[in-house]
């Protein structure tokens, strides 16, 4: 029931801001036509690309960064090249209950591998030094994420399904059976679907390249009748939409809402009671927004879509210029 309310939701934002002319330069500006499914593939690439810099710099990583340089055994291990105490006191910060790193790999200053533990498919691998009394002991790679991993936050927060490929094999997919081989096309059909595909490299464990490629459904027909820049806004929009239907408890988190869409997608973020401000994620804003259009702030214009999560606040989305 969750899932159809969220889709429901999605469609009639859409439809209600690809519908309302409600800015002049709407009704001037060219349509987007064949355009419209790359310009909304495009949005949904740069929200992938945005949720994984976050597992190489996100506050989780920082944290765990803190847990692995703070680990006095592990420091100690590489200190005197010990391998059996380094694979003991890496499996320790691996599977502790309290934070998640899902791969550790701890070298000592002449390069010999002490101990590897962790999945075999994992992304965003960040590098690190360990020191012990202020001196240089060791060296380590981290990730916070795996594959699957990000596929599930991919859909998740997006709703396409994403696979990963290295070296052209498939190996970790979330949402479509992917086919074993990677594809060169634009796009794919998939059980009576046709979808584009969004792809972009990301960097795997512990060296390497990871081609992620997202299937984008096509856009309803009716979106081609309204400009790029309003197809865009509306994919950054469908993002806005589905975090406000992750969020719990929404009438009391706006801020952290507001923060989290932008973290994610880049944009602006507003939610108003009339004219009532409740929370933003862009400083005061403009003085008055419209449902849909463009308005110009801190200098650049920007694309607006709206929604209505609940009867008494309007979520307002200013989309970045392409």
């Amino acid at each position: 029931m969750r899932r159809r309310a969220a889709v429901a939701l999605i469609a009639l934002a859409l439809a209600l801001i690809f519908s309302a002319e409600t800015d002049l330069s709407t009704r001037t500006t060219r349509a987007c036509g064949s355009s419209t499914g790359a310009t909304v593939a495009a949005v949904d690439a740069i929200v992938a690309g945005r949720i994984y810099r976050n597992e190489l710099a996100g506050t989780e990583v920082s944290a765990d960064l803190a847990h692995v340089n703070g680990a006095s055994d592990l420091t100690s291990a590489a200190a005197a090249g010990d391998r059996a105490a380094a694979l003991r006191a890496v499996r320790r910060v691996v599977f502790h209950h309290r934070w998640h790193i899902v791969r550790l790999r701890v070298l000592d200053l002449r390069g010999r591998l002490l101990a590897d533990v962790g999945g075999p498919f994992v992304l965003a691998p960040v590098a690190g030094v360990l020191r012990s009394r202020g001196r240089t002991v060791g060296r380590f790679l981290m990730s916070v994420q795996d594959d699957v991993g990000e596929a599930k936050l991919i859909q998740r927060f997006i709703g396409d399904a994403a696979g990963f490929y290295v070296a052209g094999r498939l190996v970790a997919a979330w949402g479509a059976n992917f086919p074993a081989r990677e594809p060169t096309s634009a796009s794919l059909a998939l059980a009576g679907r046709r979808y584009l595909i969004a792809r972009q490299a990301f960097s795997a464990f512990p060296s390497g390249r990871l081609d992620e490629l997202q299937l984008v459904a096509s856009p309803p027909p009716g979106l081609a009748r309204s400009s790029c820049a309003m197809a865009r806004a509306g994919a950054f929009g469908a993002v806005a939409v589905r975090f406000a239907q992750l969020a719990t408890g929404l009438a009391h988190a706006y801020y952290g809402y507001a923060a989290t869409v932008t973290l994610y997608t880049g944009a602006l973020v507003f939610v108003r009671s009339g004219a009532n401000q409740l929370a933003s994620s862009g400083g005061v804003g403009p003085v008055s927004l419209p449902q849909s259009g463009s308005v110009t702030y801190r200098g650049r214009s920007w694309t607006v879509f709206s929604f209505a999560p609940m009867r008494a606040a309007r979520v307002y989305v200013l989309a970045p210029p392409a």
